[in-house]
C-alpha cells in the first residue's frame, strides 16, 4: 500500500513518519490480510513486464499477517511496521525463504537464520512479501541473472533499473512496496534508486548492523535502504540502526535519531557543498549536468554555497576491483573448475582475476582505500555535504553487455564501473554516508540522480536535505504497478 507523496512547499510541514499501511492497519480500515494480498496480487502482475522479484513469499506473507490481525484482535500492536509490506534482496538472509543470491549454485537454498536487519524488520512488525533480484552474487551493474532472467526499470522496461539492487528499486519505483532491504557494496543501492528515480541511503558503515560479511574489519559492503519519501528513511533507518556483536563497526555507534532529526527544517543558507563532477572518469553527459545543476541552484537560491572542486582524483574503481574480485575468489576461486560452467562468464573471469591476485597487490588495494578516506575526511574540513552525479549518464539498455564500454555523445570510453559510477566506489572505500536523490529526467524520459556524501555518522544530515529537496525541488514518480 503506497505511502502518500509529500506536496510541493510542505517544508515547514511535520514529516508523517507512519506508513500508510501501518495507519490504515492501526485505525481499523483494513486487516493485515487485505493490505499483504494487494501488495501481493501487484506484485505477481507485474512480474512478467518488471520481474523485480526473484521468490515471492505468499504462504509466508499470509500466515503473517493473520498472526498480526490476531494480535490486533487482542488488543496488541507494538510495532512501528506493523502490517507494512516489504521487501529484501536475494543476498540477505531470510530464514523462512530462500537466499539464492541470483546463482544456480545456491537454488532452493534456505538460510538458518535471518539476517540482523531482518530480525529487526521483523520484530518491528514488518511484512516480508518476497526476496527480490540481483545480478548473480551481486557481481554487477546490471541487474539479470542465469536464474531469474532480466530484470527491467518500471519507467521504460527497455531499460536497466541498475544494478545489483535492480529488483529492489523497482519494487519501490513502481509501487509494488514502500521500502526495500539492499546492499551497497560498490553501488548497489544508489545506482539502482538513481535509475529508477527514487532515494537510496547507504548509511555510514557499521550503522546498520551487516553479520553476513566474512571478514568485519575490513568490509565496505553497507546494508542499503530504498524509499520513495524521505520520511519513509528516516523511519526504517530508526528501526535497523543500532550495535551488534556480529559488527565491529557498529559498536559503540550512536543511534542515528533519524526521525527526530529529520524533524528539525533544513536550512540550506548554512551549507557549504562541495561539488565534483568528475572521479577519475573521462566525462559527463550534459543531461545528466544539467539535472544536478539543477538542484544545486535551488540549494543555492536558500542560501547555500556551493563550490566546484576543480582537482583530479585517481579512479576509485580500480582499488575497489582488486579488493571485491579477491573476495570472490576467497570462497569460489578453488572450486572454479568445478562451477564455471554453472555461472556467469563475467563473474568467473572476476574470480580468477582474484585467485590471481598477489599479496602485494591486495595490500595495495587495502592502503589505497586508507588513502582516499583520509582524503575524504579532508574535504570535510571545508565542506559540509559533497555532490556528486550518481551516474555520469542515464540508465543503459537492459540488454547493455557487462563488458560493453559506456558511450557518452557517441564516444565510447571504457569500462561500465570507472566511467559510470566511480563516484559510489568512491565512499563505499571511505565508507561515509551517502545517498542518491532524484535529479530529473533525460530528453528520453528516463531518471537520473545526484548524490550527497557527508560526515560519518551524519546520517540524518542526508536524509534532512532528501526531506527539503522533496518538498522544494520534487521529482516524478514512475508509472505505478496495478
Amino acid at each position: 500500500m503506497p505511502s502518500k507523496p509529500q506536496q510541493p512547499g510542505a517544508a515547514s510541514q511535520a514529516p508523517d513518519f507512519t506508513p500508510a499501511a501501518n495507519a490504515a492497519f492501526r485505525s481499523g480500515a483494513l486487516s493485515a490480510r487485505a493490505i499483504v494480498t494487494e501488495t501481493l496480487e501487484r506484485i505477481e502482475a507485474s512480474q512478467p513486464a518488471i520481474n523485480a522479484f526473484a521468490y515471492v513469499a505468499r504462504e509466508q506473507a499470509l500466515a503473517r499477517a493473520d498472526a498480526l490481525d490476531t494480535a490486533a484482535a487482542a488488543g496488541r500492536m507494538p510495532g512501528l511496521l506493523d502490517a507494512v509490506p516489504v521487501s529484501v534482496k536475494d543476498i540477505i538472509n531470510t530464514a523462512d525463504m530462500p537466499t539464492q543470491w541470483g546463482s544456480a549454485l545456491m537454488q532452493g537454498q534456505t538460510p538458518p537464520a535471518d539476517a540482523v536487519a531482518v530480525q529487526r524488520l521483523r520484530a518491528a512488525g514488518a511484512v516480508i512479501v518476497g526476496k527480490t533480484t540481483t545480478s548473480e552474487f551481486a557481481y554487477k551493474l546490471l541487474t539479470d541473472s542465469i536464474s531469474c532472467g532480466v530484470t527491467r526499470n518500471p519507467w521504460n522496461i527497455d531499460y536497466t533499473p541498475g544494478g545489483s539492487s535492480g529488483g529492489a528499486a523497482a519494487s519501490v519505483a513502481a509501487g509494488l512496496t514502500d521500502f526495500a532491504l539492499a546492499t551497497d557494496a560498490g553501488a548497489s543501492t544508489r545506482l539502482p534508486a538513481a535509475c529508477c528515480g527514487i532515494l537510496g541511503l547507504k548509511p555510514t558503515l557499521g550503522v546498520i548492523p551487516h553479520n553476513q560479511v566474512p571478514d568485519g574489519f575490513n568490509n565496505f559492503v553497507h546494508i542499503g535502504l530504498m524509499t520513495r519519501r524521505a520520511a519513509d528513511l528516516a523511519l526504517y533507518l530508526d528501526v535497523l540502526a543500532g550495535p551488534h556483536p556480529s559488527d565491529p563497526h557498529s559498536l559503540g555507534v550512536a543511534h542515528p535519531q533519524a526521525r527526530a532529526a529529520a524533524a528539525e527544517p533544513l536550512a540550506p543558507k548554512k551549507l557549504r557543498i562541495g561539488w565534483l563532477a568528475l572521479a577519475g572518469n573521462t566525462a559527463l553527459d550534459p543531461e545528466v549536468e544539467r539535472a544536478c545543476h539543477s538542484v544545486l541552484a535551488r540549494l543555492q537560491a536558500d542560501g547555500a554555497t556551493v563550490e566546484h572542486m576543480d582537482l583530479k582524483i585517481d579512479n576509485p574503481g580500480l582499488p575497489w576491483r582488486v579488493l571485491q574480485q579477491a573476495n570472490w575468489a576467497s570462497r569460489w576461486f578453488a572450486k572454479l573448475d568445478e562451477i564455471r560452467d554453472r555461472i556467469e562468464p563475467g563473474f568467473a573471469r572476476g574470480i580468477a582475476e582474484g585467485g590471481a591476485c598477489t599479496g602485494p597487490q591486495l595490500m595495495a588495494a587495502i592502503q589505497k582505500r586508507t588513502e582516499i578516506f583520509r582524503m575524504v575526511q579532508g574535504w570535510f574540513g571545508k565542506f559540509d555535504l559533497i555532490a556528486t552525479p550518481t551516474m555520469s549518464a542515464p540508465p543503459v539498455l537492459a540488454a547493455h553487455a557487462v563488458d560493453a564500454p559506456l558511450v557518452i555523445g557517441g564516444q565510447a570510453l571504457g569500462d561500465l564501473r570507472e566511467e559510470w559510477i566511480p563516484y559510489l566506489n568512491l565512499f563505499n572505500l571511505s565508507s561515509h554516508p551517502a545517498i542518491s536523490i532524484p535529479a530529473g529526467l533525460s530528453e528520453a524520459g528516463l531518471p537520473v540522480g545526484i548524490q550527497f556524501a557527508a560526515p560519518w555518522y551524519a546520517d540524518s544530515l542526508l536524509i534532512r536535505l532528501a526531506a527539503w529537496l522533496e518538498a522544494n525541488h520534487p521529482w516524478p514518480s514512475a508509472p505505478q504497478s496495478s
